[in-house]
């Protein structure tokens, strides 16, 4: 069964799609009956592929995939073996996952009230967190994550029917 897609943007043609078995799979739209590749990079518990994006940049071969057991894969289509990186972002609650389109990061969410920015090399970039004191920042379970596909922006959809939109420190205000 499906649980998720995204499509490439360097070759219209291609998307891949994460399924509820832990597998993914690369398609081409000229042969959708047949997945040009197929790999389950989740094998640690076989849990649901919870965010699939293709990385940044002008190779369509490496995508990143993220489960709900708690781990981020990335994936080179070019070898179906292993994963070339392995981030154990989240323990067994991961929901969510961003891909920028144009900047080397990416962002997982939780249902533990925690959205964490990763490099693509797995360098832990930033946490955002929910804190219990009187003026703090209040976030819920983290239901959907999504970058600015320009801006180093990042929106995230909580199960408190919050939308928060985060930025870098360094990004002026407007």
């Amino acid at each position: 069964m499906l649980s998720l897609q995204s499509a490439s943007q360097v070759h219209g043609g291609q998307f891949a799609a994460g399924f509820v078995d832990g597998s993914v799979r690369l398609y081409d739209v000229r042969t959708p009956e047949m997945p040009v590749c197929t790999m389950r990079p989740h094998i640690q518990k076989v849990e649901r592929v919870v965010g699939i994006g293709f990385q940044p940049g002008l190779d369509p071969a490496k995508i990143v995939s993220a489960s709900q057991a708690g781990d981020i894969q990335f994936l080179d289509i070019r070898n179906q073996r292993d994963a070339y990186l392995t981030i154990n972002a989240h323990r067994g609650s991961l929901t969510a996952l961003a891909v920028h389109k144009h900047a080397p990061i990416i962002a997982s969410g939780s249902a533990k009230q925690i959205i964490k920015v990763f490099s693509l090399e797995g360098v832990q970039l930033g946490t955002i967190r929910y804190y219990s004191t009187f003026m703090a920042q209040k976030i819920g379970s983290v239901g959907c994550l999504t970058f600015h596909p320009y801006q180093l922006l990042l929106a995230s959809g909580a199960a408190d029917a919050y939308v928060s939109i985060w930025a870098d420190d360094n990004t002026q205000a407007r």
